[in-house]
């Protein structure tokens, strides 16, 4: 519980957005195709080794915008030895917020319009992993070449015979719903379109659960898919949210201020 008061009070000082769904001026995720084709190697504690390919290549890739980088998030894995390896459709950097930031799961907070009396996912200015707008990695050709051509290249490639949806495979609770920023029940019976790859899509998926909902983390799972088959889905992934108590003071929000601005944290990477 105390954890969780910390975490309402960090929420109070950002919340100084507006509704409905104010974008980023620059996403954070966006949707690539891995033109990797050189394998991995094993562990060294498993012997080392190369495995036998890169399970990634020509699959959908989901990517989160890190500077001058990306990381694929969930991406195909192997386990196990080179000579026998396990091939695992997930990998261990498989969440938002990434688990190494060991950053609280993204917050839930109090709507108007479509989500009026719901808490909802939304772009908090300041706030790394908020914006979950989902953009075609061509998108950023000819904008922030640094990071388009990045990795040598491995995300840069044309992909415009993509027929690209999201896929929700699981919830933590019947309580958490997935929506867009206009229909809050968009992923109720149906996946969503992305886009084509040859489009400039965008899709931003919203997290929310109704105000009486318990409070506490809610996640949900998901995959990208191309339904034209000509390249692979995307391996599986998580969003991590936090319904937290609604603050009622302003007295509250001053204090969330000195937590946010004891929480800060470098931005350093890991994977």
């Amino acid at each position: 519980m105390k954890k969780l008061l910390s975490f309402t009070l960090i929420v109070v000082a950002t919340w100084t957005w507006s509704w409905p769904f104010e974008t980023a001026q620059s996403a954070e995720f966006f949707v690539g195709v891995d033109s990797r084709s050189t394998p991995f190697d094993a562990p060294s504690g498993d012997g080392g080794g190369a495995y036998p390919d890169n399970p990634n290549h020509n699959r959908l890739t989901l990517l989160f915008h890190h500077g001058n980088h990306f990381h694929g998030i969930g991406s195909y894995s192997y386990s196990g030895t080179a000579a026998t390896p396990m091939l695992l459709d997930t990998n261990g950097n498989n969440r938002i917020p990434e688990t190494y930031t060991n950053l609280e799961p993204l917050p839930l907070l109090p709507g108007s319009g479509a989500y009026t009396g719901k808490a909802a996912t939304n772009y908090v200015s300041g706030l790394e992993y908020s914006n979950l707008e989902m953009a075609n990695v061509q998108s950023l050709s000819g904008v922030d070449d640094v990071l388009f051509n990045s990795s040598g290249g491995r995300w840069n490639g044309s992909f415009d015979e993509a027929h690209i949806h999201l896929q929700v495979l699981g919830v933590s609770s019947s309580d958490l719903k997935i929506g867009t920023p206009t229909e809050p029940d968009a992923f109720q019976f149906a996946d969503q379109h992305v886009g084509n790859g040859n489009e400039m899509f965008s899709l931003t998926p919203v997290l929310w659960v109704d105000q009486s909902a318990p409070v506490g983390h809610y996640w949900a799972e998901f995959q990208l898919v191309d339904l034209s088959g000509n390249f692979g889905n995307s391996g599986r992934f998580f969003f991590d949210v936090q319904h937290v108590p609604e603050p009622t003071t302003l007295a509250v929000g001053l204090i969330g201020v000195l937590g946010m601005v004891v929480s800060q944290r470098p931005r350093s990477c890991r994977v």
